[in-house]
């Protein structure tokens, strides 16, 4: 039976451009587990996360000699902001490798390509969040990441590859634990392109929801 990380859960994050996905190994754009090399990796959270949605708008003040009150003037609506608590429940040596690999892979969301890649200075790619069909391939990018490793609660063992080789040609694996109850705290800033809010967006195609499948919310 397969772990709940590894099926199809109401809240996870993707990366569709796929430059996670090797380094990673997390998840596939069509199934919902585990699997090296695959090009669209996924991060499930089958523990129902807490999702604090923040939504704002900016508004200019004139500010008038002798008055009581002021008036004020629409400046700008802002991206919304996601804040998310997610329990990762780990209860054998599998599930220790998968949240120990979506560890990575939320830090390495949050870093440019460099140095030796084949794209040196690319920004870190938009991901992808999906959460109860109230949000949908809602483009985000992690603005950061918390994982805390407690002193007071137990650690599950086990092995993964290291990325180095050994003298007889095996790859080289080295042994980490995982505790077997800790939270990812991170948050999340959505973006879009100016191309795609010019031909896209109208407030009445939002308040009916024919854009939410585009990630308006």
């Amino acid at each position: 039976m397969a772990i709940p990380y590894k099926t199809k859960q109401p809240v996870y994050l993707r990366d569709p451009s796929g430059r996670l996905g090797n380094s990673m190994g997390i998840g596939s754009g069509d199934g919902f587990g585990l699997g090296a090399g695959t090009t669209k990796p996924i991060i499930n959270f089958p523990f129902t996360p807490t999702i604090s949605v923040i939504n704002s708008a900016n508004y200019s003040s004139y500010d008038l000699t002798h008055t009581n009150y002021q008036q004020r003037a629409f400046d700008s609506s802002t991206n919304v902001e996601l804040n998310i608590t997610a329990p990762m429940i780990v209860r054998n040596a599998e599930e220790a490798e998968y949240v120990y690999h979506a560890a990575m892979f939320m830090r390495a969301a949050m870093k440019m390509s460099f140095g030796q890649d084949d794209i040196p200075g690319m920004p870190p790619p938009v991901l992808r969040l999906y959460a109860h069909g109230i949000y949908k391939n809602l483009p985000v990018q992690i603005r950061d990441f918390t994982w805390n490793l407690d002193s007071d609660i137990d650690y599950v063992e086990t092995w993964i590859k290291s990325g180095q080789m050994l003298t007889d040609g095996t790859p080289e694996e080295i042994k980490i634990r995982v505790p077997v109850t800790n939270m990812f705290v991170f948050s999340l800033q959505s973006t879009y392109s100016p191309k795609s809010v010019r031909e896209n967006f109208g407030v009445q195609d939002y308040l009916d929801g024919k854009i939410r499948n585009q990630g308006y919310v």
